[in-house]
């Protein structure tokens, strides 16, 4: 799978500025997670279990992730978004929207379908992440289309908005990607998978952990699914605490 282009994004970036908003931007190479890193980091996680707690082990493979994707390019989010912000690639009427929250250092990227969620799913979705404890600061939410759309996306504006996907995640460098909803899972998995093949389980893919979970709008609809959304939160929230409590400073006394 290829990495990050740099050249292909900086073109982009210089044609949308040149033209101020007018760009018919062109995709450049899908930037797929690394999927051949993916076997070596789940070797390596289960040999140091036989050495290392839980926390440790997660506090590595997180920091060796950021070693890994550091330095591919000089770009930056901003650049990024000054693409996106420009694309003319579909007829969609609606302009692109930007993620919400913290767009520039999350621990945690959430991924839905689009902007378009509505007033009740976005409700239910920002109540459960507090329940469980996040703050808004840990949190990016972002799209796998970013121009809203009140019907179903057709396949090739799905194709032509993945690339901003993909490259946000490289620059963004989260240490868990929930993807919520089976084109958010698709776009990372191939259009093959099942969300409740995966569902409940942290998944090494390339550099990253992913959970992927069922939709804020289908998760709502049924007792059982909001239990095993919240369950699912719950995963990602001890899983990125055990990373990051390992790098406060031990005061004497304080149980960890």
């Amino acid at each position: 799978m290829p990495d990050f282009d740099e050249d292909n994004l900086n073109s982009l970036i210089q044609e949308a500025l040149a033209e101020k908003g007018t760009s018919q931007s062109h995709a450049f190479a899908v930037n797929y997670l690394g999927h051949g890193d993916s076997q070596l980091l789940s070797v390596v996680a289960k040999r140091l279990s036989d050495y290392l707690p839980e926390s440790s082990i997660d506090a590595f493979l997180h920091e060796l992730r950021v070693d890994l994707v550091s330095g591919k390019s000089k770009s930056t989010i901003k650049d990024l978004h000054t693409v996106v912000l420009n694309c003319r690639k579909c007829a969609i009427a609606s302009k692109p929207e930007l993620p919400k929250w913290n767009s520039t250092d999350p621990k945690v990227v959430i991924v839905i379908e689009s902007p378009s969620l509505d007033s009740n799913s976005i409700g239910f979705l920002v109540d459960k992440i507090k329940q469980v404890g996040f703050k808004s600061d840990q949190l990016c939410l972002t799209y796998v289309n970013r121009c809203p759309k009140n019907i179903k996306y057709e396949n090739q504006e799905v194709i032509n908005c993945a690339p901003y996907l993909h490259s946000e995640l490289q620059l963004l460098r989260p240490s868990v990607i929930i993807t919520m909803g089976s084109l958010a899972t698709s776009v990372l998995f191939g259009t093959e998978v099942k969300i409740k093949d995966y569902r409940g389980n942290l998944t090494a893919l390339g550099y990253w952990m992913v959970m992927p979970m069922y939709s804020p709008g289908y998760a709502s609809k049924f007792e059982s699914m909001t239990e095993q959304f919240i369950a699912d939160l719950v995963q990602v929230y001890k899983y990125i605490n055990n990373i990051y409590i390992k790098k406060e400073p031990h005061h004497a006394g304080k149980t960890v």
